[in-house]
Formats: structure tokens, sequence, C-alpha cells
């Protein structure tokens, strides 16, 4: 019974929150135009840069650093299924200023905090 309740709760967590999960597609050079949904690894063997379109809906291309020795800099994981992680958190400085996290496929914003001015 615990076995089957736990097999259970695992399949509402992956399918949880609803919504098109991110997938991530390896490239060899830089795209020309941007899919929704998807999250690009560019680089032939070592992947120097991810690049996605902005989830918050201004399509703006986001880039990602993902060399050693140059900051800042993300790692992305990618499971099994092709969902992707970025680590750390996005927060954009310019434009839209976006802050969010891209976890197992899904993005999770974050909430803003207020400034107190005294």
């Amino acid at each position: 019974m615990l076995k089957k309740l736990k097999t259970f709760l695992g399949r509402v967590r992956d399918s949880w929150p609803p919504g098109r999960r991110w997938k991530t597609m390896r490239i060899a050079e830089e795209p020309e135009a941007l899919l929704p949904n998807v999250l690009y690894l560019v680089g032939e063997q070592e992947k120097w840069v991810a690049v996605f379109t902005c989830p918050c809906g201004c399509q703006k291309p986001v880039w990602l650093n993902l060399l050693r020795g140059h900051r800042p800099r993300w790692s992305v994981s990618v499971s099994a299924k092709g969902l992707p992680t970025v680590s750390p958190s996005v927060n954009r400085q310019v434009g839209c200023r976006s802050h969010f996290f891209l976890r197992s496929g899904r993005i999770v914003w974050c909430k803003h905090r207020r400034r107190l001015w005294f």
C-alpha cells in the first residue's frame, strides 16, 4: 500500500503544476530562431552557452554562460527525459527583470522582495 502511494505521489509531483515543460536541444552553433519552451545548449563537445526565450512573454533571448573560469556562470543538468535544470536562478537585470528557476523542465518564479525605505 505504501509503495503504491509513493508511486502515485511521484507521478503527481512529476506532472504538477500543469503546463508545458521545457525541453533541451543540443546544437553546434547559435540558433537563428528560438522555439518557445526549448533550452538550447550550444557547442560541439563542450557546451559553452545556454540560450532560450524569456519565459515572462517578452520574447527576448536569455543567454547563460556555461564556461568554467568565466563569471557569471550557470550549470545545466538534463534528466533522462530531456528536462533541463539550470543553477543558479536566472535574474535578469535589464528589460523585464524576470527572476526564476528552471527546475526539471518547469519555470519556478521567485517572489520579489519589497524594499523598505526608512
